[in-house]
């Protein structure tokens, strides 16, 4: 027997009832967290994220686009965890930049949240659009493919 469950309503959709509530820490402390001062607009408990990271290391700030449905803690940290120890993640973008643009220095970077979707097909959609747009530098534009995969069949 079907069982009818109604859509969301259009006032759920475009209205928030407590605008100015912020997200808090995964840590429930941001005095203690790694992740929280590098995010220029939220807080590392964001989920959902598509966000860019720019290398404040380098002057011209080199910059690296990316989306996680986990809490940005989680994501920035293994970027952060790839960059002070490259070898062992020889795909991640942010440690093959951070051993070839500044071996042997802590890194040093900022977080800044683009947009945030719920849905996995509207973030990698979002995301690809930042990137084809903005061009960052440390992105292989595999994400064009990732389009493909989720609004096709193939």
């Amino acid at each position: 027997r079907p069982i009818f469950t109604p859509g969301k309503t259009l006032k759920r959709i475009f209205c928030n009832s407590r605008p100015l509530d912020r997200n808090t820490c995964v840590l429930g402390n941001p005095g203690r967290c790694e992740i929280c001062p590098l995010i220029d607009n939220g807080s590392c408990s964001r989920k959902g994220a598509v966000y860019q990271i720019t290398c404040e290391a380098c002057e011209a700030g080199v910059r690296y686009q990316g989306e996680a449905d986990r809490p940005l803690h989680n994501r920035i940290g293994e970027h952060l965890r790839a960059m002070r120890n490259p070898r062992s993640h020889e795909n991640n973008a942010m440690g093959q930049h951070q051993a070839a643009s500044h071996p042997g220095e802590a890194p040093r970077i900022s977080v800044t949240i683009l947009d945030c979707k719920p849905s996995t097909v509207k973030r990698k959609i979002s995301e690809a659009l930042f990137i084809h747009k903005q061009k960052p530098e440390l992105n292989d534009k595999s994400e064009l493919e990732a389009i493909v995969k989720y609004t096709t069949n193939s």
